[in-house]
C-alpha cells in the first residue's frame, strides 16, 4: 500500500479514541417550560448533561411519567465500551504494522458491524426505559410510551427530543470512512477478491466474539449500586436481594425475595423466558444461589428490605439452624411463589 494511503489508515484506526475525549451522542429535550432545551450526552463510559443538574432534572421529569431512573453506574455498557473502542484501535494500529491487504477492510467491517450493535442496543436501552413504566406513575396516558428516537426527533407529550451523534460519534463516523477510503483507493481494482478474504476473516473474528458473548449467565449484585427493577430502592443490605436472567441475557436485579416474585407475577413470563431465578441466602451474605435450592423462612425477627419477612437460607440442612434462632415458618420456592399473596401480615419482633 502506498505511503500516503497507509497513514490515512492511520488517521482513520486512531480516531475512534477522541470518544474518551469527546461524547458519542446527545439527546435534547426542549419544551415550552425548557426553551433552551436540555441535553444529555452520552459517553462511552458515562451520561452527562450541559449542566451538573441535567441527569437529576431529567430524572425527575421521568418519574412523572413513571420511567425509572437513569442511574450510570448500573448500566453495565458503559464499563465495557471504552475497551471495545480501546482494543479496536489497538487491532487497527496492528494492522497498520502488518500492511497486509485484507486486514485495512477487516477492520473496517468489524467496527461497522460493532456499531450497528450498539445502536440496536441503544435502542434496547431506550425501549426498556420508554416502555417499562411505573403503573403508580402520577401522570398516566392510556397507550403511551417515551421512546425517544434513536436517530432523529419526535415528539412525547410536550416535549421534542432530539437525538443526534455528538462530535464523538461524527469522529468515530470520519475514521471508519477514511480507513475505507485508505483500502479501497489503493485496491479498488481488485476490491472484490480482496473483499471475500476480509469477509472469511470478519466471520472468523464475530463468530469467536459472538460464541465468546452470548452466554446467559447471571452476574452478582454490587450492592449499593444496583436498583430493585420492582420497588425501584437500591440494593443494599448484603443479607438479601435476588435476580432474574431471561433467555436473552438481560438481567434485572431486585432488593428483596418478594419484589422478585411480584416482578414476575407482574410479567407473567413463560418458564422458557427465565434462564435463571437466583436469590442472597441469609447464611451466605452477597452471594447468589439458584431459587429453586434454597428454602425460605418466614419470621417477624427477621424483616426483610420490603416488610414481607421473607428470607433464603442455602439449604434445606441448614434451615433447622435458622428456625432454631428465628423462630419463623418454613416454605420452599415453589410453594412461596404459589402463595405469596395469601401470607398473613406479620408485625416485627411478634413471632
Amino acid at each position: 500500500m502506498r505511503r500516503k494511503y497507509n497513514f490515512i489508515f492511520l488517521i482513520g484506526v486512531l480516531l475512534p479514541l477522541l470518544l474518551f475525549v469527546f461524547p458519542l451522542w446527545k439527546i435534547t429535550l426542549t419544551a415550552p417550560q425548557y426553551p433552551d432545551g436540555i441535553a444529555m450526552y452520552i459517553w462511552i463510559n458515562q451520561i452527562t448533561g450541559d449542566t451538573e443538574s441535567t441527569l437529576q432534572n431529567i430524572n425527575i421529569l421521568n418519574h412523572y411519567v413513571g420511567m425509572k431512573n437513569i442511574e450510570p453506574d448500573s448500566i453495565p455498557e458503559l464499563k465495557y465500551f471504552p475497551w471495545v473502542v480501546g482494543a479496536m484501535s489497538f487491532l487497527g494500529v496492528a494492522f497498520f504494522f502488518l500492511r497486509k491487504k485484507p486486514l485495512y477492510l477487516t477492520w473496517v467491517i468489524i467496527l461497522v458491524v460493532l456499531g450497528g450493535l450498539g445502536i440496536y442496543d441503544f435502542y434496547l436501552w431506550e425501549y426498556d426505559y420508554g416502555h417499562n413504566l411505573d403503573p403508580k406513575a402520577p401522570i398516566k396516558v392510556p397507550g403511551m410510551a417515551y421512546q425517544p428516537p434513536v436517530i432523529g426527533s419526535k415528539m412525547l407529550l410536550n416535549f421534542r427530543a432530539d437525538s443526534w451523534p455528538a462530535l464523538g460519534g461524527i469522529f468515530l463516523g470520519i475514521g471508519i470512512l477514511l480507513a475505507f477510503m485508505a483500502f479501497y483507493l489503493e485496491h479498488k481494482k481488485d476490491l472484490k477478491a480482496l473483499a471475500k478474504q476480509a469477509g472469511k476473516a470478519v466471520a472468523a473474528i464475530l463468530l469467536l466474539a459472538f460464541t465468546a458473548s452470548c452466554s446467559v449467565e447471571p452476574r452478582p449484585l454490587v450492592f449499593g449500586t444496583d436498583h430493585c427493577e420492582h420497588c425501584k430502592m437500591k440494593v443494599v443490605q448484603p443479607q438479601y436481594g435476588a435476580e432474574l436472567v431471561t433467555s436473552t441475557g438481560k438481567i434485572f436485579t431486585f432488593d428483596a425475595i418478594e419484589c422478585l416474585i411480584q416482578f414476575k407475577q407482574e410479567k407473567e413470563w413463560a418458564a422458557e423466558e427465565i434462564a435463571f431465578e437466583m436469590v442472597v441466602p441469609f447464611d451466605l451474605p452477597g452471594q447468589l444461589r439458584a431459587a429453586a435450592d434454597c428454602s425460605y423462612i418466614r419470621s417477624s425477627l427477621l424483616p426483610s428490605p420490603m416488610g414481607m419477612y421473607l428470607t433464603a437460607v442455602s439449604s434445606g440442612d441448614k434451615i433447622g439452624k435458622v428456625v432454631a434462632n428465628y423462630d419463623g415458618e418454613i416454605h420452599d420456592w415453589t410453594g412461596l411463589q404459589k402463595n405469596i399473596n395469601l401470607l398473613p401480615p406479620l408485625n416485627a419482633g411478634n413471632p
